[in-house]
């Protein structure tokens, strides 16, 4: 068995400096040195957004009494950056954070796609209109799209390619609407629509572009910019209603019973404590562990 004298003694030999100056390991065991450590971080803070300092400072002296849930989780979030930085620098992991930041943000455009999805193209096109619609030739629109105008998403997912592109769209669409000078940004989404419609007039993407400016309203830029949406709504809707892609971005969230929030099947009708989960939904695991890590990031952030 071993002593207390001992694991304090292993305890200290593995002890190590902080990435803030002047604090050990060791330190976050000792109650008055957290405080200080803590302390460090506050005035980070404060240093960089005095505003965010004050309403945590008296969100945590109030120890979070009084607070509408909504307010409190505005200041927790808005401070949860903060954090991760400072324990990064604190355990010197700032290019491993830096690597996990930006896997995650790189999946970014896909919530936003599903916004799109969900609040634009099949609020204009139910299932009956898209039904309507020339599937082939949209596919092959956006494939046009892409190759020519968009190269740079070759090396990402269908899912995330579509998304990427849906999303320079919308911007450039959203700036355009605020008649402000136009951002070298804004000026190459603008350039990548004018070189695809002058390499592919006579294909089906030059067709599909034309005939929306055709239909849609507007003039100018912001309307070449819509044409172009257009065939993203289009295609969009077609393949949330037919439910062929599994993508995250199509996915809605079910209807919640809470008093049934797993769902269970009694295979026997007369023992009815025989009870297990729905065929389609099982899956094979080695062991019981907690951790299942064959998901990707994007199933992680769903």
């Amino acid at each position: 068995m071993t002593g207390i004298s001992e694991t304090e003694s292993n305890f200290t030999n593995r002890d190590f400096d902080l990435g803030v100056v002047g604090f050990k390991f060791s330190d976050l065991f000792d109650a008055v040195r957290l405080r200080e450590l803590a302390e460090k971080f506050y005035d980070e803070v404060k240093e960089e957004n005095a505003l965010l300092h004050e309403a945590l400072t008296k969100y945590i002296e109030a120890r979070g009494a009084g607070y509408e849930k909504r307010v409190e989780s505005n200041i927790l979030t808005d401070s949860a950056p903060f954090l991760s930085r400072f324990i990064a620098k604190m355990f010197g992991i700032n290019r491993e954070r830096e690597q996990l930041e930006r896997e995650i943000t790189e999946q970014n455009p896909i919530w936003k796609y599903k916004f799109f999805v969900q609040r634009r193209a099949i609020k204009k096109y139910t299932a009956e209109k898209a039904a309507e619609l020339n599937e082939a030739e949209l596919n092959e629109a956006l494939r046009e799209l892409k190759f020519v105008a968009f190269d740079e998403v070759l090396v990402y997912d269908e899912e995330l390619a579509i998304s990427y592109i849906t999303n320079k769209l919308v911007e450039a669409e959203e700036f355009l609407a605020k008649d402000q000078e136009i951002t070298a940004e804004i000026q190459e989404t603008l350039n990548k629509i004018s070189k695809a419609y002058d390499k592919l007039k006579d294909r089906p993407f030059g067709k599909l572009f034309e005939k929306n400016i055709i239909e849609l309203e507007g003039a100018g830029e912001i309307l070449q910019v819509k044409a172009v949406l257009q065939i993203l709504e289009e295609w969009s809707a077609i393949q949330f209603h037919s439910r062929k892609k599994k993508w995250y971005s199509f996915k809605i969230p079910h209807p919640l019973d809470y008093q049934n929030l797993v769902h269970l099947i009694h295979p026997e009708p007369k023992l009815h404590n025989i009870m297990r989960g729905r065929t389609e939904e099982m899956r094979r695991r080695d062991g019981f562990k907690l951790t299942d890590d064959r998901g990707t990031q994007r199933d992680a952030l769903a």
